[in-house]
Formats: C-alpha cells, structure tokens, sequence
C-alpha cells in the first residue's frame, strides 16, 4: 500500500508541476505578448515621428521652390553687368525679418506639416507643435541673400549678349529638425546640397541705370543628408 500510495504522490506531484509549468509559460506568453506590442507600439511611434522629419524636409523644398526672386542688377562702366548685393532678396523672408541669430525658426512650415499629419490621422500633431524646424545662420544672415549664397561668378557678373537663363550652384543648407510623437522623439539636422538659383537673362540698359529679372530655385537635383541623427524614449507611448 505503502508502494501505491507513493505512486499516486508522485502522479500528482508531477501533475502539479504540468499545471504550475503552465501557468508559468502562459504567464510568460501573455506578458511576451505585452511587451511585443509595447514595442511594436514604440518601434511604430519613432516611425511616425520621423515620417515628420521627412515631411517638413519636403515641405521646406516646395516652399523655396515655389517662391519667385525679383534681382536687380546694373550697368557698369566697363561694360559688364552684376547684381546689386544692397537689393539681393534673401532665400526666406523668415531670414530677413528676424534678427541676427545662429538658427530662425521656419514656423509656417511647422505649422503646415503639424496640419498635414493632423489631417490623415495623427491627431497628437496638432497638439503643441510635434514637429520643429528651422535653418541655420551662423549669426550671418546675410550671406543668405541670394547674391552671397551662388557660388558661380557668371550668374552675377556678366557681358551681353545673354539670350537664355543663367543658373548657379548655391551653398549647402543646414536645416535642424525635431519630431515628437507619444512616446517617441526624433532630432537630426538635415544638410541640403545641389540647389541652383536660376535667372532669366540680362537686358541691355545704360551706365549706371538698374533693372531687375526673375528667379527661382531648381530643387530637381538636391540631395539630402541626415546628420547627427538621435531618437528619444519619452514616458509613455
């Protein structure tokens, strides 16, 4: 009896650990289970955040792609033709209007990605600002006037006849952005290269009189790099 009865222990002992051993390993898969979503949660979140940094990249492209530069230029007493840095339009009215400063915030573009990413879907865009970005100066805001910013000498000194558009090369851009979404926060800086500044052509004037052209921006061959690029788990999702 005594041999039977240590059987049955034994069945229920080892019944006991199958029972235990399950709770255990549902208990795991069920907290696995959690924290695979919290992180598919997290991992989701960060991409939001930057699919903001993408976005106002893009926004900050079309917005000086879209803007028309009047640019004066004279006669000069040699005979050639240049531009008058004194009247040279700035690349963004946002440079112009603020003071001296090392970075000027690009608030309509803000404004406009937050809206976008509002409007599809993400609501916490909307609420204070997710989504930052503004250029650097380097407390020189002149040298983004258009006639400082080309770097080739024959789009602002020229000898006539000219019968089709000159365009230039322009200095790289440096944009700083920031992207927060839940739980996720994004900064970089973003360095833009291969901008072109393009102009109609110079019409014949006399010595000393100013008369102005248009311009643009050709945004078709840019190239963007991201720098310094850094993600942040805040508290919550």
């Amino acid at each position: 009896m005594k041999h039977k009865k240590g059987n049955i222990n034994l069945v229920l002992l080892i019944a006991l650990i199958a029972v235990l051993g399950g709770s255990v390993i549902t208990g795991l898969a069920v907290k696995s289970k959690y924290d695979s979503k919290e992180a598919y949660v997290r991992l989701e979140n960060r991409y939001i955040a930057e699919s903001g940094i993408d976005l106002s990249v893009g926004l900050f492209l079309n917005y000086i792609a879209n803007k028309e530069f009047i640019l004066s230029y004279t006669k000069n007493e040699d005979g050639s033709y240049s531009v008058l840095d004194t009247y040279s339009p700035y690349i963004l009215d946002e440079i112009r209007e603020n003071e001296n400063a090392d970075t000027i915030p690009l608030s309509v573009i803000s404004a406009e990605c937050n809206s976008y990413l509002s409007s599809i879907g993400y609501l916490d865009f909307s609420r204070g600002g997710c989504v930052e970005i503004s250029i650097s100066t380097f407390w020189n805001k002149d040298n983004f006037k258009l006639s400082r910013l080309c770097i080739e000498p024959n789009f602002l000194i020229s000898n006539l006849p000219e019968h089709t558009n000159k365009q230039s090369k322009i200095n790289p851009i440096y944009l700083n952005l920031k992207s927060k979404y839940k739980g996720g926060e994004v900064m970089c800086n973003a360095v833009i290269s291969e901008l072109r500044v393009v102009r109609h052509p110079f019409k014949e004037i006399e010595v000393g009189e100013t008369a102005s052209v248009i311009a643009h921006i050709d945004i078709s061959n840019s190239d963007t790099q991201y720098q310094n690029f850094q993600n942040y788990r805040r508290t919550g999702l």
